[in-house]
C-alpha cells in the first residue's frame, strides 16, 4: 500500500539526493540558452532535450510541446488527471544575455561551485528553482507516496521574451486542467502571493518635418515626447492612487525606457524629424482593470498633445496586459505550502512580493487559478554578471516543494 501522510513525507524529503541536485543544476547552467534573435542554433532547444531526458530516464511521463520553431515546452507529470486536483512546478528554460564575460568573476556558462555557492547565467533566474522542482517530484516518485491527484512539471520556453510557452500551455489539455501552481522564481523561498503588473506601452509621436533653422515650419515630435515625458509623473501618482498598498510590493512606477528620433533617414543635425517614439514600463499593484489603466495612458498622451499643437500621440500595448495578481491566505495552495516551509525546514513561512511579472502573470490571468511564487536565489541577482544561488538554499526549496506537493494533493 502506498505511504500517506506523515510517512508519505519523511519517506519522499529521504528521496531528495543533494549532489544529484547539484549536479543537475550545473548541468543545466552549463547548456547555454540565450535567445538569439536571427541565430536559429541560439534558443532553448538543448537545455529542453537534457530536462526531457533526464525526466524521462527517471520514469516520469512527458510530453513536448513544439512552441515555436526549435523552441519546445517540456512537460511531465505524476499521478491521474480527474483523480483530484492538479498542481503544477513551473520554471522557464531560457535565460537572458550574459552580456560582456570579461565582467564575470566566474565564467558565464561555467556552472562553478565555490564556498556553498553555483555561480553562472541562470544560477538563480532560474534553472535552480527548475531542478529543485524536477528532483522534487522524482522524489516523490521514488517514494511511491499516494497522490491524490496530479503532479505537473513545466519547464517552458520565452518567460524572458513574450512568455509564449506558458501561454501556450494554457491552450492544452494539461494547462486546462491545473488547479494551481507554485512558480519556481528566485524569491528566495519566501511565500510571494502577489506580484506587479507590467503594460510596456509603445508611445508613437507623430509630426511634420522642417528645417532646424525654421522651426515655426514644422510640427516637432521630440518637443511632444518631451511633454508626454512631463506628464509621467503625474501618471505615476494616478496609478497609485487606483492600485492597492502592499507590505510586500512596491508600489506602481512609470519609466521611460526607450525614446527614439528620428525613425527612420539619418540623423542631420538640422532636420526635425517626422516622427520620435518611446517605451513607457509600467509597473502595477494588484487594483485597476485593464481598462482603468488605458484610460489613464490615454489621459497623458492627450495632456501631452495639448501643449504641441499639431501633433499626435498615440500608444499601444507591446504585448498586451500583464495585470498584478494576488492570492488570498486562506487559499488551501497557500495553506498547503505554509504548513511544507515549516514540515521541510522547520521554520515559520516568510511572505514576500514578486517586484516583476513572472510566467504565473499569465496562468492567473487566462485559467484563474491561484500561484505562489517561491523559488531558490536572492530576488535581487538575476540578471547580473557573476549571478548565483546558495546549495543550501536550494535544496530547501526541493523540500518545500515535496512538502507543499504531498499536503496539496494529499
Amino acid at each position: 500500500m502506498a505511504p500517506r501522510g506523515a510517512a508519505a513525507l519523511k519517506d519522499a524529503l529521504a528521496c531528495i539526493d543533494r549532489d544529484e541536485l547539484v549536479e543537475l543544476t550545473r548541468d543545466l547552467i552549463r547548456i547555454p540558452s540565450v535567445v538569439r534573435p536571427g541565430d536559429p542554433a541560439s534558443t532553448e532547444a538543448a537545455v529542453a532535450r537534457h530536462v526531457e531526458q533526464w525526466l524521462g530516464k527517471h520514469g516520469l511521463d512527458l510530453e513536448v510541446q513544439e512552441v515555436a520553431p526549435g523552441r519546445p515546452n517540456v512537460v511531465a507529470w505524476l499521478g491521474e488527471s480527474g483523480n483530484g486536483p492538479s498542481l503544477l512546478l513551473e520554471g522557464h528554460t531560457d535565460v537572458v544575455t550574459e552580456g560582456n564575460p570579461a565582467e564575470w568573476t566566474h565564467a558565464p556558462f561555467g556552472a562553478e561551485l565555490v564556498d556553498g555557492r553555483i555561480y553562472g547565467r541562470g544560477a538563480a533566474d532560474m534553472k535552480s528553482g527548475l531542478a529543485a522542482a524536477m528532483v522534487a517530484a522524482v522524489a516523490i516518485k521514488r517514494s511511491a507516496a499516494a497522490l491524490n491527484g496530479r503532479l505537473v512539471v513545466g519547464a517552458l520556453v520565452d518567460e524572458e521574451g513574450d512568455m509564449l510557452g506558458v501561454k501556450h500551455l494554457c491552450t492544452t489539455a494539461i494547462g486546462r486542467g491545473l488547479s494551481a501552481a507554485i512558480i519556481c522564481e528566485p524569491e528566495q523561498n519566501e511565500l510571494c502571493l502577489e506580484q506587479r503588473g507590467v503594460v510596456w506601452a509603445r508611445v508613437a509621436i507623430h509630426g511634420r518635418m522642417a528645417h532646424g533653422a525654421m522651426p515655426e515650419a514644422g510640427v516637432n515630435p521630440i518637443t511632444a515626447l518631451a511633454s508626454l515625458l512631463h506628464e509621467v509623473p503625474g501618471l505615476e501618482r494616478r496609478l497609485r492612487k487606483l492600485c492597492r498598498r502592499s507590505p510586500h510590493l512596491r508600489p506602481p512606477t512609470v519609466t521611460p525606457t526607450i525614446v527614439r528620433a528620428p525613425l527612420q533617414g539619418v540623423e542631420q543635425s538640422n532636420v526635425i524629424p517626422s516622427g520620435a517614439r518611446a517605451i513607457l514600463d509600467v509597473r502595477l499593484t494588484p487594483g485597476p482593470d485593464e481598462a482603468t489603466v488605458a484610460l489613464e495612458i490615454d489621459a497623458a498622451c492627450r495632456a501631452a498633445m495639448a501643449r504641441c499643437p499639431g501633433s499626435t500621440i498615440s500608444w499601444e500595448a507591446v504585448n498586451g496586459f500583464r495585470l498584478a495578481t494576488r492570492v488570498e491566505r486562506n487559499e488551501p495552495l497557500v495553506r498547503a505550502m505554509v504548513a511544507g516551509v515549516r514540515q521541510a525546514t522547520g521554520r515559520r513561512a516568510v511572505f514576500g512580493g514578486v517586484p516583476g511579472s513572472t510566467d504565473g502573470t499569465i496562468l492567473r490571468m487566462e485559467l484563474g487559478i491561484p500561484i505562489v511564487t517561491c523559488g531558490p536565489g536572492n530576488r535581487q541577482i538575476p540578471h547580473q554578471a557573476d549571478e548565483y544561488v546558495e546549495v543550501d538554499e536550494l535544496v530547501d526549496a526541493a523540500k518545500i516543494y515535496v512538502a507543499s506537493a504531498l499536503n496539496f494533493l494529499r
